[in-house]
């Protein structure tokens, strides 16, 4: 096959599966358009314990983590990450997800993020982080 064949055939299936590759995973449905954000399986950062959903301050995990284990109405108090969350990782133990919302009270939508998954690039829909509770428990 030459390699003008070659190239139609690659840019035809790119284009016929590009939609499903770029896509991002139902658990980071949060992600803006403009985000690169997906939920990723990974091994949790070594400042995220057992147990914690844990809130960076910088994207890919980095800065100084927040960290919470149980569900939470109002996390304003706390400060740091949760004003202006970029990377999460769900460390949980028993629950399947954690459940994040940009408000008080859980409001308005929560955002699921499956355990054992993090969000390297959390995108503008959720520009605080101030409750969270926990699902599939």
């Amino acid at each position: 096959m030459n390699v003008r064949k070659r190239l139609v055939l690659f840019t035809a299936a790119v284009t016929v599966s590009g939609g499903l590759v770029a896509a991002p995973s139902a658990t980071a449905a949060f992600a803006d358009q403009h985000s690169e954000t997906s939920a990723t399986v990974l091994k949790a950062p070594k400042d995220c314990p057992k147990g914690y959903l844990c809130v960076y301050p910088k994207y890919n995990f980095k800065g100084k983590v927040k960290k919470v284990q149980d569900k939470n109405r109002d996390l304003r108090k706390y400060g740091g990450a949760f004003n202006a969350p970029k990377s999460a990782y769900n460390n949980g133990k028993k629950c399947k997800q954690a459940v994040v919302y940009a408000k008080p009270n859980f409001k308005p939508k929560g955002y699921k993020l499956n355990k054992g998954t993090g969000w390297k690039k959390i995108g503008s829909n959720l520009p605080t982080l101030y409750s969270n509770s926990w699902a599939g428990c």
